[in-house]
């Protein structure tokens, strides 16, 4: 991790603000996607009981299991977003006095 992230603080809620206005991850974070995907497919193949996914040949793999992979990552990341997105709305509900 490189020293000027480590100094710069991004925020949950400011990290949602600039890629929700731009549709696009800061340009400081974009080399740590690929990776942090790949990580996040290995974790959800061990969760289905493939834990060498990585290496694995996916040729060898039925097309079911591979798309039981990645529906299950799209699953995660909907729920994960739907909870950002509900706790973005319910502050901004509070600091309005709703």
């Amino acid at each position: 991790m490189s020293k000027e992230l480590v100094q710069q603080e991004i925020y949950p809620v400011d990290l949602m603000k600039i890629t929700a206005s731009t549709g696009l991850v800061p340009k400081e974070l974009q080399g740590y996607v690929k990776p942090a995907l790949q990580e996040f497919r290995d974790e959800m193949a061990a969760e289905l009981g493939l834990p060498e996914y990585a290496s694995m040949d996916k040729g060898e793999l039925p097309s079911r299991m591979n798309g039981n992979v990645g529906g299950g990552m799209t699953k995660k990341m909907v729920a994960f977003a739907e909870a950002v997105l509900a706790w973005n709305y319910k502050n901004r509900l509070l600091l309005k006095g709703e």
